[in-house]
């Protein structure tokens, strides 16, 4: 009975992937606060009547009884504890949610503990759940994701020579991960304009929270120059590009038709 006990054990996670595996079963990649990002098996869950379907969608934040496997551990009870109902019902919604999940699984390392990451994940997905603004919001989680994977971009000070930045244009250099001063230039010479507002604007992202960042107004061409830079550098960081950010500039076009 002792051992039957330690075989068992619960976690929280956010269902961030999903593969069907044989005939009936899945395997789930969820995103835990204790364990970070694990995989497990659902067994049978594809059968009809499956207890476990409802608990195990995409994006679904629920907790989990696990038993330990060989290669994987199963699942053999789950719990939804919020299913974003409202955030499946849009189109955009979906992309910007797929969007912040793949982030975090392109970024997040197999069973590294990160709370402040899962954490980040389920305020974001509960923003687009209540139907806020999604644009700036995903700008403040890139910005917060990156720092807790120890990635933050250096803002306030060149990433070369660590002076002070003064209030002017500089450029941020994706392969170095900062702002680089007008004497430190030449140490990227690819590296990307940045003009003063959107210097601010990142500041003042990296400093508050998803809140903040919401309440944010941003004019079109600082907005664009802001995802535009941070994409980047995501981009270098991962050296691929995010399927998501695709989709959601197929649907931004489609947008404006």
């Amino acid at each position: 009975m002792g051992q039957s006990r330690q075989r068992l054990y619960r976690t929280e996670g956010i269902v961030i992937r999903h593969s069907d595996m044989g005939e009936a079963d899945r395997v789930l990649v969820l995103y835990t606060p204790d364990r970070g990002k694990v995989r497990v098996v659902a067994k049978g869950v594809r059968r009809p009547g499956s207890r476990l379907a409802g608990h195990v969608e995409l994006f679904t934040h629920s907790t989990f009884l696990l038993a330990r496997g060989r290669s994987m551990d199963i699942v053999t009870q789950a719990q939804t504890v919020r299913a974003f109902a409202m955030l499946r019902q849009d189109l955009s919604r979906i992309g910007w949610a797929g969007y912040l999940i793949e982030l975090l699984d392109r970024m997040a390392p197999e069973q590294a503990e990160n709370l402040p990451a899962f954490q980040l994940l389920l305020e974001a997905l509960e923003h687009l759940d209540l139907g806020r603004a999604p644009e700036m919001m995903a700008r403040s989680y890139e910005l917060h994701l990156l720092g807790s994977m120890g990635y933050r971009p250096q803002l306030f000070r060149c990433v070369s020579c660590e002076g002070e930045l003064e209030a002017r244009a500089h450029v941020f250099s994706p392969t170095l991960g900062g702002v680089l001063c007008p004497r430190c230039r030449e140490q990227d010479m690819r590296a990307r304009a940045l003009s003063l507002e959107a210097l601010k604007v990142l500041r003042y992202l990296q400093r508050t929270g998803l809140d903040e960042a919401e309440q944010l107004q941003v004019g079109p061409t600082c907005r664009r120059e802001i995802a535009d830079l941070l994409y980047a550098y995501i981009r270098t960081i991962l050296e691929c590009d995010l399927n998501a950010a695709e989709f959601l500039e197929a649907l931004e076009a489609a947008r404006k038709g």
